[in-house]
């Protein structure tokens, strides 16, 4: 439709992540505004430029559509199926997001078929809401667990356990998986039951062997490598 062809125009081009946007449209504002903080308080999410709606208005969107979009299908003014044909349009020049309420598996995959590139539900935790909107943030799909398909689409970095890449040890895969979940050191220590000067020279060693400089490094690794699913 022209609208859409209009917008594409727009928003054609590369940005960097301290460019990047994402919009939360939620009715209730306890849900969004606990979203919002859940994002603000990851430090690779948060240098991201992150604001709520109260509404889904494609026209209010016309003139400065975000890279991303968090928002719950079912709050349509229309039935959820009719509307999911304007997400499919959406869809081809953003990242959208559904967070949504109690779905069947196959009403996610109805969902996932008009190219959303993430599924949550609404009582989903913290920890799992900043790693979809993560994946989502670098290029990839995640769908909660819960609608039984997990998956993430590739992004460019080598695969876990290339004969390229050096081996990391168990002891330095966990340090990297619990960093990727957002972990600060104390808690990887307190979990793995070592100190935290221990935890950081795991996480300095893996770090070195697989040139990886930043949490967003080692995000976007984890989601390659599997270990986020």
């Amino acid at each position: 439709m022209p609208k859409t062809t209009s917008i594409q125009m727009q928003t054609s081009g590369i940005k960097s992540h301290a460019d990047q946007s994402i919009v939360i449209c939620e009715t209730n504002p306890i849900l969004s505004q606990g979203i919002f903080n859940a994002l603000q308080a990851d430090p690779f999410l948060s240098r991201l430029k992150i604001s709520i709606k109260e509404k889904f208005d494609l026209k209010e969107f016309a003139d400065a559509l975000p890279d991303i979009l968090i928002v719950d299908p079912w709050q349509s003014r229309n039935s959820w199926q009719s509307a999911l044909g304007a997400f499919r349009d959406i869809s081809k020049i953003i990242s959208v997001i559904c967070y949504c309420p109690d779905i069947t598996a196959a009403e996610a995959r109805v969902i996932r078929s008009v190219g959303f590139k993430g599924i949550m539900p609404k009582t989903i935790g913290g920890d799992d809401l900043v790693r979809i909107v993560c994946s989502v943030a670098i290029g990839g799909s995640y769908v909660h667990h819960k609608y039984k398909e997990n998956f993430v689409e590739p992004v460019v970095l080598p695969a876990f356990g290339s004969p390229s890449l050096p081996d990391l040890t168990e002891r330095e895969v966990e340090v990297l998986r619990h960093v990727a979940l957002g972990r600060s050191l104390k808690e990887i220590a307190a979990v793995l039951n070592i100190s935290t000067k221990t935890v950081d020279t795991y996480r300095t060693r893996a770090n070195s062997k697989l040139n990886l400089r930043s949490r967003f490094d080692i995000v976007k690794y984890a989601i390659q490598s599997g270990w986020m699913n």
